[in-house]
């Protein structure tokens, strides 16, 4: 990994603040400096599935994403090479023929569920950081989200929440917390989590003043 490259590694549950972490460290560090691969970007295509089947997969175990397509980009944007990442519809659980083109830059946030799961990911990072939230919590915050953004009802969220969501973040999601060198509230001060991470990051071997160029 190049010196100029600190890969931030941010994960936590569903809707526990993620990506509102991410965008505020963005304005932080400034866009021009930060990339962001979104773990939720590389789900699996399920075109080749009929919609009633495409409903009843499970997005919330490790298995649903394409891993060998993440790292392989990641490592590209790491080289200082440009990806085009892909973007996944939720609303139709397949990936869009159109693609985002990632930049390199000097820091490097991956953020999603599983961003502390993989072992070859936490070894990259140069600071992993875990956002918490109650259950209870992510679940409100997921229904607003899911019913706005997916179309979804509030019954179709509280049912996935219970049968997937919930027991894979027990199974899967809750246990990387101990892998964190970092753990921020999800609703705590947003500005207080900021200076926490950008401390981390600031100290952490190798990755000081990561934007200085």
């Amino acid at each position: 990994m190049r010196a100029s490259v600190a890969v931030v590694a941010i994960g936590g549950p569903s809707c526990s603040g993620k990506s509102t972490l991410v965008e505020a460290l963005r304005a932080f560090w400034e866009p021009e400096n930060t990339a962001v691969l979104p773990i939720d970007a590389y789900y699996r295509d399920q075109a080749h599935l009929p919609m009633e089947e495409r409903m009843r997969c499970n997005f919330d175990a490790p298995e649903a994403i394409d891993w060998a397509l993440l790292t392989d980009q990641l490592a590209e944007v790491i080289a200082g090479n440009a990806v085009e990442r892909p973007i996944y519809d939720y609303t139709t659980h397949t990936r869009a023929k159109e693609r985002i083109r990632l930049e390199p830059r000097p820091i490097v946030m991956v953020e999603g569920l599983f961003a502390l799961w993989p072992d070859a990911l936490r070894r990259l990072a140069a600071a992993r950081v875990y956002v918490e939230l109650p259950a209870e919590r992510c679940l409100a915050r997921r229904i607003v989200r899911d019913r706005v953004e997916r179309g979804r009802s509030e019954a179709q969220v509280r049912e996935q929440f219970e049968r997937f969501v919930r027991p894979m973040a027990e199974r899967y999601v809750l246990p990387t917390r101990a892998c964190a060198d970092l753990v921020v509230p999800g609703d705590g001060p947003l500005e207080r989590s900021v200076e926490r991470v950008a401390h981390l990051v600031d100290n952490a071997p190798g990755c000081v003043d990561p934007t200085s160029g």
